[in-house]
C-alpha cells in the first residue's frame, strides 16, 4: 500500500512541476535565430558588418561576418553597422536604431558603401 501512495505522490509532484514550468514560460515568446558557420551555403541569412566605439576590453572595433537560420530574432547590439547583407531564402527585418524597421525580401544581396545603416536587431519572419 505505502509504494502505491509513494508512486502516487510522485507523480501528482511531477504534474504539479510540469504545470509550473508550462505557465512560467510564455506561450508566444520569440524564438532566437540559429547562428550557423557561414561555408558556401546561399540559403542563409549572411551579415557583414562592423562594430565602432565598443570598449576595448569587450573586443574592441572592427568587421564581423555571421549567419543565421531558422525563424526569430538576433540582437547584434547598439554599436553595429550594416555593411553587406544577403538574405538567402528568409525574409528579414532589419531594427534601426533610429526606430525604422526596414523589411527585405528572400534572395536579395544590399550593400551600403557609404552610409551603412545603424541596426540593432535582426528579424527572419
Amino acid at each position: 500500500m505505502t509504494t502505491i501512495r509513494k508512486t502516487a505522490r510522485g507523480l501528482f509532484v511531477l504534474a504539479l512541476l510540469a504545470t509550473g514550468f508550462s505557465v512560467a514560460t510564455p506561450a508566444n515568446a520569440a524564438p532566437a535565430l540559429n547562428q550557423t558557420p557561414c561555408g558556401n551555403r546561399t540559403d542563409l541569412l549572411h551579415v557583414w558588418g562592423h562594430i565602432s566605439g565598443r570598449p576595448i576590453i569587450v573586443g574592441g572595433n572592427g568587421p564581423f561576418e555571421v549567419c543565421y537560420a531558422n525563424g526569430g530574432a538576433a540582437v547584434l547590439g547598439d554599436n553595429a553597422w550594416i555593411d553587406q547583407v544577403s538574405t538567402g531564402n528568409n525574409n528579414i527585418i532589419m531594427h534601426d536604431a533610429n526606430g525604422d524597421d526596414i523589411g527585405i525580401s528572400r534572395w536579395t544581396v544590399r550593400t551600403y558603401p557609404h552610409n551603412p545603416p545603424h541596426i540593432q536587431a535582426i528579424s527572419i519572419v
